[in-house]
């Protein structure tokens, strides 16, 4: 046991030696407080919030749920007045009952999986979305609820309505 303990002193020893900075001027150690005081740190970023966003591009309809002005998307539906379906798009998919047309293929950006599928306008799903501002969705942990992130609630809820008034009309 002393056989191990020896080294492992001598060890710690040299480590408390080695971690101890001493001054230009005058070889003094500079205590760890002053060490801190005065080394850079940096500050990681905070995670921009996800939230729904709402835009169009002719007479399409989008409303994405990621972070605003990025390519960092979760889910996209698309529609256009006067259509009865609307198209969804992302890493997850609807938890739709009426969904067709659906894909899964590789993201040649991220590598990751996008989802694809026609939903009815009338599907729950989109109600609930359209009513409460959440919707379920089926992701690599199951279902899961996306809704509003806390703060963004009002601003969020303006985008879903402003998206289904763009699509013709809220889902019944």
């Amino acid at each position: 046991m002393f056989k191990s303990l020896i080294p492992a002193v001598a060890a710690l020893g040299l480590v408390a030696h080695a971690a101890q900075s001493y001054t230009a001027e005058d070889g003094a150690p500079v205590s760890m407080a002053e060490r801190l005081a005065t080394t850079p740190v940096e500050i990681a970023p905070v995670a921009p919030a996800l939230g729904w966003h709402f835009h169009t591009e002719g007479d399409t309809a989008k409303l994405a749920y990621g972070v605003a002005n990025s390519d960092q998307l979760v889910l996209m539906l698309m529609c256009r007045d006067g259509e009865d379906k609307v198209s969804a798009l992302g890493s997850v998919r609807a938890d739709a009952d009426t969904a067709t047309a659906q894909t899964s293929y590789r993201d040649p950006m991220t590598g990751g999986i996008l989802h694809e599928a026609e939903i009815d306008k009338g599907d729950a799903v989109l109600a609930d979305l359209a009513a409460t501002g959440k919707i379920t969705v089926v992701s690599d942990q199951g279902k899961v609820a996306i809704e509003s992130a806390p703060g963004s609630a009002s601003a969020d809820q303006e985008a879903v309505k402003a998206f289904f008034a763009s699509c013709g009309s809220a889902p019944a």
